[in-house]
């Protein structure tokens, strides 16, 4: 579960760890913002990346404030990961796409419900 969602399910008690969802079969979608696969999970594996697709990073209330994302891309071509629309990853521009390459992974956190940071694997 998404930060916002426990939160939800347990009040405010603090907890130690979250473990989240994790979805191991997600397949890339669309050339752009819109068409790209909406991801849902915490932790998702795209294992199919066509050239040019992407995967889009969800927006409030499905998430909140402090919330991360794990994005692994084990697909043949360099995976383009969104922000939601109007959003923008660490300071970009609005609506940039962070490029993930093949068998590499990012980490992204959350700062409002709509933008995130992101922490991309070498």
């Amino acid at each position: 579960m998404l930060g916002s969602q426990l939160n939800a399910t347990l009040g405010t008690q603090p907890a130690l760890a979250i473990l989240g969802d994790l979805n191991a079969a997600v397949s890339a979608a669309g050339t752009n913002q819109s068409t790209a696969t909406l991801l849902v999970e915490s932790t998702s594996i795209v294992t199919t990346v066509g050239a040019g697709t992407g995967v889009r990073l969800p927006l409030t209330p499905t998430v909140s404030a402090k919330d991360r994302m794990h994005v692994a891309n084990h697909g043949a071509n360099t995976l383009a990961v969104y922000p939601p629309t109007g959003g923008a990853l660490s300071a970009n521009t609005a609506n940039v796409p962070a490029m993930i390459a093949p068998k590499k992974c990012a980490d992204f956190v959350c700062i409002d419900g709509t933008n995130w940071t992101a922490l991309l694997s070498a």
